[in-house]
């Protein structure tokens, strides 16, 4: 039966059962063997965030005085919800590769593959951000960052899929996402207020996706002003993504043991 893009929306629940085994699998497999075990997956981008805010707080002093939550509470809500989209997006593009083991030999429902980075990284990072946006900005806030954070799983799945096959077959791209999304960090207003960027440059802030994520970010927790651009962008970059995304996984689907 063609694999379309109503079989994948169906794909977590018709195999929730074996989705929610390589979720398992796929965290026991990132802490095998150490003392913390599954506490490493909260740990890591704890001591992520730990050591940017002792630099840019502690060594830096950065301040934006008149905002709730001052500088830690504006850098947390923007880099939790970073942090999450950089590991998905990282893992997307290693995990055909990752999971090679399981679908050389044996028919196996590939599509559940790209959701396992979505599912993994989205939950960690998802309960670590809701803790710290109740405790910047209280019970609303906590609110605002669980819909926020359900509707960035959402909108990054078609470029999951998408970036799953691409990083099957164009293996550079691994090596060269890294140093994409160090670049995309600094030219988004994520360390930084919007107005620090320099004016000459502001159209990049109207056409860079991330930004507007930013903005409704800190409007989920913080109650900052947003316009409708901001939902705007994304949703068309997202729309523009669904049926390219579906399209080439389905056409590719053939090969992929292949490209092994």
């Amino acid at each position: 039966m063609a694999l379309n893009l109503g079989n994948l929306l169906r794909a977590p629940l018709r195999h929730r059962d074996l989705l929610f085994l390589l979720v398992r699998r796929d965290i026991a497999a990132r802490t095998s063997g150490t003392v913390l075990g599954g506490l490493w997956m909260l740990v890591q981008p704890a001591l992520q965030v730990a050591a940017l805010w002792f630099l840019l707080d502690i060594v830096l002093k950065v301040r934006f005085p008149g905002m709730e939550g001052g500088f830690v509470g504006y850098y947390l809500t923007g880099m939790l919800p970073w942090l999450m989209m950089s590991e998905i997006i990282q893992r997307s593009l290693g995990v055909m590769p990752e999971y090679a083991a399981l679908y050389q030999r044996a028919v196996f429902p590939l599509h559940l593959l790209p959701l396992i980075p979505a599912i993994v990284s989205g939950a960690i990072y998802t309960a670590i951000f809701v803790l710290v946006a109740g405790a910047v900005a209280g019970w609303s806030g906590a609110l605002g960052a669980a819909v926020l954070m359900a509707g960035l799983l959402l909108w990054l799945l078609p470029f999951c899929y998408l970036l799953a096959v691409l990083g099957l077959f164009v293996r550079d791209l691994q090596q060269l996402a890294p140093f994409v999304l160090t670049m995309l960090l600094y030219v988004t207003p994520i360390l930084y207020l919007p107005q620090a960027f320099p004016q000459s440059l502001h159209w990049w802030l109207d056409v860079n996706p991330f930004a507007h994520v930013m903005v409704l970010a800190h409007a989920a927790v913080q109650g900052q002003r947003w316009d409708v651009l901001d939902l705007a962008v994304p949703a068309l970059l997202w729309a523009a993504a669904i049926a390219p995304a579906a399209f080439l996984f389905v056409r590719t689907r053939p090969h992929m043991r292949e490209a092994l």
